[in-house]
């Protein structure tokens, strides 16, 4: 074990943002899987023809040592931490491997719906609804009870972690994330955003940062940690999971991985492995085949550098197992590491938007995958968000509850922006669009059509909400740079209801189960954002009821 948690308290609060934007920027690009131990291995070096994840390697042989546990889980991130809380708390002797240095946890928002704490804020949600939107927006390719089993059982497993963290001197509060959209959720269904997510906070923490420039929910990710170490659970960093033990017809038994000294180590279970490494986005083959559209977006914002390049999937699928039969979904963001503070971006506000030709391409407002999804196909795939001098009054018709926080200091950060060339003012159309590179003809006749729209309250093209909606017509006129960035994309393994790992002919594989992203059948198309917080919520709620199924000798379908 490579570190405990006070010794990672005592680095992490000394590390300071500049290495800490350098470690972001660095997960950019996405990057091939490594050939190490077989697992990075391309089509070109096995059999011609075949992916990766279709060949499987020869079995790793030299195994040094063996270590006996009741439930080994692969992956630290909010997924593999909540399933050792829960399945070490609940009396099973666990081992948790990461292959980096540290627990890894992302964002900020978490899904709490159904919650003792929802409730008492008066956020109560129509679960019948919501539950639907996020299914039909899979096209229907996702597994309805699946999304429904999480729906129903997300409340009391909040209600535990609210009290769990409490320990912790971690609070919950309203999510501080903007994609929490203020009071959308009266909006039509097709641009409904549900407030079902929280925030994990300490005192002093700023936003969604804590003092160490790590995003708040390390908050609840440290809390899962700390709290299975202190039930035993044993935590090995640096270790790289590469093969499962056995198959789809006999069981899986355990792990074979690489500890940090290179040697093989064997992690046998006797009562089953928990698959939660993460997403694919950082393994280009995947992408290529599963996810192309991720390559037309600026950048890669989460996956840390080495991680993330779907070692469950390829240990699944040698071992039997069968992928998701849901497509994946991208989760694709309008902001950069660069962009992300700027109040003017979509991320936050609906504008027009226009590509190299200088015309409209999509539905404007900040619905995250039906924006990006719309710039990553665009002509030229680039694009801008143009507004007008009258922009504050728009930015208070657009958000009442929050625009003057929006407001704050912006006018130095576009000041600033201008400088640096990310922001561009025009006091005529014809000036802006030469400054973008556009014909100004075509961004004159948008924007008159758009403005003519805003006026008489209709989107007539992409039916838009009259509230987002704005004219185009008070100089000096601005453009902002539409940018899309990847978080995560999730895409994983046949399961069932259980979570448990599947073969292609639906047959649960004893012992493999799979939670987090590496869990499919969940999403499917895109990342829905009707219930924000939803994909860390599935995480924390699938790893903690199967962390608890497992160690009980259970289905999470019959805990009670």
């Amino acid at each position: 074990m490579s570190m405990n948690r006070r010794e990672f308290v005592k680095g992490a609060f000394a590390t300071g943002a500049a290495a800490t934007l350098g470690a972001a920027l660095s997960g950019c690009s996405p990057q091939a899987p490594s050939a190490e131990g077989g697992v990075g291995s391309t089509a070109s070096d096995t059999e011609i023809g075949k992916h990766t994840w279709e060949v499987k390697p020869a079995p790793i042989t030299d195994v040094a040592e063996t270590k006996d546990y009741d439930i080994v889980i692969v992956g630290a991130g909010m997924a593999g931490l909540s399933a050792a809380e829960a399945a070490a708390r609940s009396g099973a002797k666990v081992a948790v491997l990461e292959r980096t240095e540290e627990i890894q946890l992302h964002g900020a928002d978490v899904g709490f719906i159904g919650s003792h704490w929802k409730k008492e804020a008066g956020e109560e949600i129509d679960v019948d609804d919501a539950c639907r939107l996020v299914y039909q927006w899979s096209q229907q390719t996702a597994n309805y009870d699946l999304i429904r089993f999480w729906f129903d059982h997300c409340g009391p497993v909040a209600d535990y972690i609210e009290e769990l963290v409490g320990t912790y001197d971690v609070q919950v509060v309203p999510a501080r994330s903007k994609t929490a959209k203020g009071k959308w959720a009266t909006l039509d269904e097709r641009w409904r955003v549900y407030p079902s997510s929280v925030g994990f906070v300490r005192e002093g923490d700023e936003g969604i940062w804590r003092p160490d420039k790590k995003r708040i929910n390390y908050n609840l990710g440290e809390a899962l940690w700390w709290n299975a170490e202190d039930h035993e659970a044993a935590f090995f960093f640096s270790t790289h999971a590469e093969q499962l033990v056995g198959n789809a017809q006999t069981g899986i038994t355990g792990v074979i991985a690489k500890d940090a000294n290179g040697s093989y180590v064997q992690y046998n279970a006797s009562k089953g492995v928990i698959l939660a490494t993460g997403d694919i986005g950082g393994n280009q083959e995947m992408l290529d085949v599963w996810a192309p559209i991720a390559n037309r977006a600026d950048g890669i914002v989460y996956t840390p550098e080495g991680g993330n390049t779907g070692d469950g999937i390829l240990m699944g699928c040698w071992a039997g197992a069968a992928c998701s039969k849901s497509p994946a979904a991208p989760m694709v963001h309008p902001f950069t590491p660069d962009s992300q503070p700027f109040n003017l971006t979509a991320f936050v506000m609906s504008w027009l938007a226009v590509d190299t030709e200088g015309k409209r391409f999509c539905g404007e407002l900040p619905f995250e995958p039906m924006l990006t999804n719309g710039r990553m196909n665009c002509a030229g795939n680039k694009a801008w968000s143009i507004l007008d001098a009258d922009y504050a009054t728009y930015m208070e018709q657009q958000w009442p509850e929050n625009y003057e926080a929006l407001l704050n200091g912006l006018d130095k950060e576009m000041a600033d922006r201008l400088e640096k060339g990310t922001f561009f003012k025009a006091d005529t159309l014809d000036d802006l669009a030469k400054q973008l590179g556009i014909p100004a003809d075509n961004l004159k006749a948008t924007a008159e059509q758009y403005s003519n729209m805003a006026r008489n309250g209709r989107d007539t093209q992409f039916g838009v909400p009259s509230q987002f909606l704005s004219e185009i017509k008070t100089p000096p006129f601005y453009a902002v740079p539409l940018v899309c960035s990847v978080l995560v994309v999730p895409f994983g393994l046949h399961v069932d209801t259980n979570s448990q790992v599947c073969t292609g002919e639906d047959e649960p594989i004893p012992g493999l189960f799979a939670v987090g992203n590496v869990q499919g059948d969940f999403f499917g198309l895109s990342y829905p954002v009707h219930v924000p917080g939803l994909s860390h919520g599935r995480c924390m709620v699938f790893g903690q009821l199967v962390g608890e199924a497992l160690a009980k000798d259970t289905a999470i379908t019959k805990l009670t």
